[in-house]
């Protein structure tokens, strides 16, 4: 089983985006053997995904149920495979763990701009440019 975990600050956009939009590449290709997931490294408790982030995964027939955010642990980036920040400052955080990579690292597509407090365009713009990451990624986790 590969296990694969996007980072992103609050775990309140950009790393549920990227972790609904893998999952719906891997639920369509109708592979089993690949765990996907999300934190942040600022998750607060209580907070919930953002309504503007829900809408731009609807625009790709996405819909989300029950998400709740949670905040990268120790533990929890033990058991992955792989750790996926948005931007190389996040990646800093992971001092001593050998299997943490930025977007651009593993796809050449730039950063990912976090779309906190902006409008609905924003959170569609982000929204495009993690399908674009996450196709990437999907070849790269399937071509083995």
């Amino acid at each position: 089983m590969k296990k694969v975990m996007f980072v992103c600050t609050g775990n309140t956009c950009r790393s549920p985006m990227a972790e609904y939009l893998l999952k719906d590449l891997i639920k369509k290709a109708d592979i089993t053997d690949i765990k996907v997931t999300s934190a942040g490294l600022k998750a607060e408790e209580n907070s919930v995904i953002s309504k503007n982030a829900t809408t731009a995964l609807k625009k790709y027939g996405i819909t989300v149920r029950r998400f709740k955010p949670k905040r990268t642990t120790a533990d929890l980036c033990s058991k992955q495979n792989a750790i996926i920040c948005m931007t190389q400052n996040q990646k800093k955080y992971f001092v001593g763990f050998n299997n943490v990579y930025t977007i651009d690292e593993l796809t050449g597509a730039h950063e990912i701009t976090d779309p906190y407090g902006g409008d609905q365009t924003v959170y569609d713009e982000c929204a495009k440019q993690l399908k674009f990451a996450c196709e990437k990624i999907f070849e790269l986790l399937t071509k083995e």
